[in-house]
């Protein structure tokens, strides 16, 4: 059996782990501090957080997003 916190944590490792920015998924977990959330850091090395970055492809802007030019 896993507890709820068990499986938020998880998922906010996997995100990690996708290279997903710390500060969108503390906003989806509700965290008011940054701190909180960097605990799911623990026990991922650097390495493996620079590789989860560098294979993401870079955000893209829909054009409904209100952006004028």
């Amino acid at each position: 059996r896993f507890a709820p916190h068990q499986l938020r944590h998880a998922h906010a490792v996997e995100l990690l782990h996708e290279g997903i920015p710390l500060p969108l998924i503390q906003r989806q977990h509700g965290h008011a501090y940054l701190s909180t959330t960097g605990t799911y850091l623990e026990g991922i090395s650097s390495e493996e957080i620079i590789g989860a970055m560098h294979g993401r492809k870079a955000p893209m802007m829909h054009a409904s997003t209100g952006l004028e030019l």
